[in-house]
Order: structure tokens, then C-alpha cells, then sequence
């Protein structure tokens, strides 16, 4: 948008300095009279051009009226009643009739802020509620926007709201939870686990600890294999870990799933970091869909923030998971991300991995600890 005012000997005069200018599509801003000023300008006008081509701009802009001259200055214009220049007829109409660009504005703004404010609590408009320390620790944990409306807008007319707001939203979070939960997840000879995720995230540390959980304590016979075929070295990671948990190894490449070894034990496949090019997500994709797992999980950071792990769910849909593994929750007390994606996703969180340092077992998620831990009423010792 270009802004320029004109000034010369009477409105006619400055309106042909508009049109010569600025075009048929100028809108006039304010017209006022000059100061007393014989035989100088005495009428300036305002005007805009909303949507200038590249030469005009630069003939506009090239052109500007000196400062001194829109103070009103004695200097006249080369413009006059007589200027044999026509003016357009529906130019001047639709400039008396055009409304205050500003004013115009303002008026969008005020109905932009009732649609972003609509449906929201209260306290989002100003006005302070019992609720605004208990949401401030919600997105503090990093809770999506749509989840915390979501509870607190149930919890505002829960029966105990008046009397114990933080307990009518943890009555109402605990069950929330739950369905967003697999505390049970149990493998059986013949299952075959993908794990898939973003670099960094820990899907061979998960791996290997459910592998050590399964020969440790469930006494079940694994097999280890990857599909990673981008790392350096990860065939000889996952051989590794077959080595000391005495696991069979096979290659990926060559699998074949009615062998004896993969049905008589629990097949837990390592994947490369999730690629951001669409047809090596294809080509990981069909590499899984040959092994056909019976379980995908999905395995994100705690550290990772919301809106970025929200995305990063959305490009992992093609590998159709079916639950969550969320790591380094010993590092943060943010627990916001695996929550909002398991409510955007419906992938249940099913493993979560908070021991110091990666180190020790996958624990089994926990709705009511979980809560306490949004809402920071987890005490020490827990």
C-alpha cells in the first residue's frame, strides 16, 4: 500500500494530481484546507493506493511531494483549474464515498479478536477465574491449547469446581488419560515390533530394554533385527544387543516371516531416523509393510516441544503406528508432548522411558501419576 498526499490551488486541481498519479483505483483519505497562502496551494489531499504494480510504485515513490509542501508550503503546484486533464467522474465518487482506511481497520481487528476469542474460558478474555494458575501449568507442561480448553472448559462446571477447581480438573484429566494409555502392552512369540521415530529420539535404547525385559522377566525367546540402513554401524548396534541378551539376529533385507525363529519368538525391528523427503518415507514404509508388524510404535522425546512433535506425528501417518514410546522424561518435567499427541493421534502411549541417563527400565504409563505431573501436584518420592 502507497500513502501520498497532494496538494495545489483548489480540491479539482489536487484531485487531477491524484489521478495523474496514483491512477482510477486511488482511494482519497482526508482532504483539509491549507493555511492562508496567496497564490500558493491551498487544498491537500490524501490518498492510498492499495495494490500498486512495481512500476507505479516506483513512479510514486520517485515523485514524492517534499515535506515542506504537505506543511503547506508557498510553492504551487504545476496543476490548475485549467488543466484540460479529464477526471474520472467515478474516481471522485467512489474517493467522497470511501471510508476511513484506519477506522476501517480498527473494525477488522475488533472482529478478529471476537472470533479468537469465541469459546474460550474466560480467563483467555481478561477475565481472571479459579482456573488460571491450573491452565498456566498445563501449557507450562506443554499441554496442546485444544486439550487444556477441552479440560478446563469440562471442569468449570464440574460439581467440585467452586469448592476444589484443582481436583474437578484432576478428576476429570485421570480418565482423559486412561483412554489415551496402554498400561498392558503385551508381546507373544510370533508378534513382530516396529520401532519408528526422528533422529535422536531413542528407538534403539527402547528396543533394547523391551528385548531385555522380554528375556529377563517375561523369559520369551527375541529376535532383533534393522532396517537402518543410513546409520553407520547399526547392524553392529542391534548385534550387540543380540549378543548380550543372547537374541537371535537376522537380516531385514531377507525376512521371512514363517521361519522357525520368527515364530517361536517376539521380532523387535530397529528403523533409519524418519526422512523428510517423501520417497524415502515411501521406501521405509513399503520396507515395513513386507515384515507386516503387528505393532508400530512410534517413539518421540519428552524433549521435543508440542507444536514440532504435533508435525512430526502428522508425516509419520503414512507408517500407520499403533502406539507411543516417549524417552528422556527424567530430563523434563514437560509431559504436554506425548499426551497431545496420543489425543491428536489416537496412538497409545504404551512405554515410558525416565530412568537417569537412559539407563534402566521402560515403565508402563500411569494416568493418575501422569496427571499430577500436568497439573505439578506430583510430590518427591513418588
Amino acid at each position: 500500500m502507497i500513502i501520498k498526499s497532494f496538494a495545489a490551488e483548489t480540491a479539482a486541481a489536487a484531485l487531477k494530481l491524484v489521478r495523474r498519479e496514483m491512477g482510477g483505483d486511488a482511494i482519497v483519505l482526508k482532504t483539509r484546507q491549507l493555511a492562508d497562502n496567496p497564490g500558493g496551494a491551498r487544498v491537500e489531499i490524501t490518498a492510498c493506493l492499495e495494490k500498486a504494480s512495481a512500476y507505479q510504485s516506483s513512479e510514486i515513490l520517485s515523485n514524492r511531494v517534499s515535506p515542506e509542501t504537505l506543511l503547506g508550503s508557498t510553492k504551487t503546484l504545476p496543476v490548475s483549474d485549467n488543466d484540460t486533464e479529464p477526471i474520472n467522474a467515478a474516481f471522485i465518487e467512489r474517493s467522497r464515498k470511501a471510508p476511513d482506511i484506519y477506522g476501517r481497520l480498527e473494525n477488522m481487528e475488533r472482529k478478529l479478536d471476537r472470533l479468537i476469542t469465541a469459546g474460550q474460558p474466560a480467563a483467555q478474555q481478561g477475565e481472571p477465574t479459579v482456573f488460571d494458575a491450573i491452565r498456566d501449568n498445563l501449557k507450562d507442561a506443554d499441554l496442546s491449547d485444544e486439550l487444556i480448553g477441552s479440560i478446563i472448559g469440562a471442569a468449570a462446571v464440574h460439581p467440585s469446581a467452586a469448592t476444589d477447581p484443582q481436583m474437578a480438573v484432576h478428576e476429570l484429566l485421570v480418565p482423559r488419560l486412561a483412554e489415551l494409555m496402554e498400561p498392558r502392552l503385551v508381546f507373544v512369540p510370533g508378534d513382530r515390533v516396529v520401532f519408528v521415530g526422528p533422529a535422536g529420539a531413542g528407538k534403539s535404547t527402547v528396543m533394547g530394554k523391551v528385548a531385555a525385559q522380554l528375556t529377563v522377566q517375561a523369559k520369551t525367546k527375541v529376535t532383533l533385527t534393522t532396517l537402518d540402513n543410513c546409520k553407520m554401524a547399526a547392524t553392529d548396534e542391534v548385534r550387540r544387543y543380540a549378543e548380550v541378551l543372547n537374541a537371535s539376529l537376522v537380516d531385514a533385507f531377507e525376512f521371512e516371516p514363517d521361519t522357525k525363529v520368527i515364530s517361536e519368538a517376539v521380532t523387535l525391528i530397529d528403523t533409519p531416523a524418519l526422512p523428510a523427503r517423501q520417497d524415502s518415507l515411501d521406501q521405509l514404509k513399503d520396507a515395513i509393510d513386507i515384515i507386516n508388524p503387528t505393532c508400530r510404535v512410534a517413539v518421540f522425546s519428552s524433549l521435543m516441544r508440542t507444536n514440532d512433535a504435533l508435525a512430526m506425528a502428522e508425516s509419520m501417518q503414512i507408517l500407520m503406528p499403533t502406539h507411543l514410546a516417549v524417552t528422556m522424561t527424567d530430563l523434563t518435567d514437560r509431559f504436554g508432548t506425548a499426551v497431545s499427541i496420543a489425543d491428536a493421534t489416537g496412538w497409545k502411549i504404551a512405554m515410558i522411558g525416565d530412568a537417569p541417563g537412559g539407563i534402566g527400565h521402560i515403565r508402563q504409563p500411569d494416568p493418575d501419576r501422569t496427571a499430577r505431573l500436568l497439573l505439578k501436584t506430583e510430590v518427591s518420592g513418588d
